[in-house]
């Protein structure tokens, strides 16, 4: 890390053809919004792969999913990378990036996946939640993972403090920073927070 530069954590929440990212520096308790974005990854024929994937062979389909994936993950890194570009010109040094998992279990064969639809939609969300946290390790970014729904839980037992106090906490800054501020920017953040004090420390 540069001297006298700040650590900063990134925190993401991806769908399937986008994501939400923040940058957040200061403390687990008292983490300081420095930027909020949002990434367009995929476009045309790279969203929505399975859907595609279900209407072709399956040697086709592997390739099809693939051939996606890698495209993806180019623009994904494409995207990120001014961000870091300008956070560094800014004193800001990234080490680290949490990106959040659905934590469904998603069959190998892409034979089982497209049997049943709602697993098309479940691969589909871990795929490009995959390809985010791939671009980040391309990026030269620790990648952190946590199960989405366990990050109050996690971050609670991590901070020393409530699931209700943490929503508290992110409604104010929600308030001080003013829009965007859905679902999306508040569990980047709450993402981001689990490893902010380790960052700090290693700063």
């Amino acid at each position: 890390m540069t001297a006298g530069a700040t650590a900063v954590v990134l925190g993401f929440r991806p769908h399937t053809y986008w994501t939400a990212a923040v940058a957040v520096a200061g403390s687990g308790l008292e983490p300081q919004m420095v930027e909020r974005r949002r990434f367009t990854f995929a476009t045309g024929d790279e969203r929505m792969v399975y859907h595609q994937a279900a209407e072709i062979p399956p040697d086709e389909a592997t390739a099809l999913v693939e051939r996606v994936r890698s495209a993806v993950r180019q623009n994904a890194i494409a995207g990120l990378r001014p961000l870091l570009e300008e956070l560094g010109r800014a004193g800001r040094s990234v080490s680290a990036a949490v990106v959040p998992t659905g934590g469904v279990r998603v069959p190998e064969r892409i034979e089982d996946i497209v049997r049943v639809h709602a697993r098309m939609h479940a691969a589909e969300g871990e795929l490009y939640r995959d390809i985010v946290a791939g671009a980040c390790r391309d990026l030269g970014l620790v990648v952190h993972r946590a199960v989405e729904r366990e990050l109050f839980a996690l971050a609670g037992d991590r901070l020393g403090t409530s699931e209700a106090a943490l929503k508290t906490r992110l409604q104010a800054m929600g308030a001080a920073l003013g829009p965007p501020w859905s679902e999306d920017q508040k569990l980047a953040t709450l993402a981001a927070i689990l490893h902010l004090d380790a960052a700090e420390a290693d700063a």
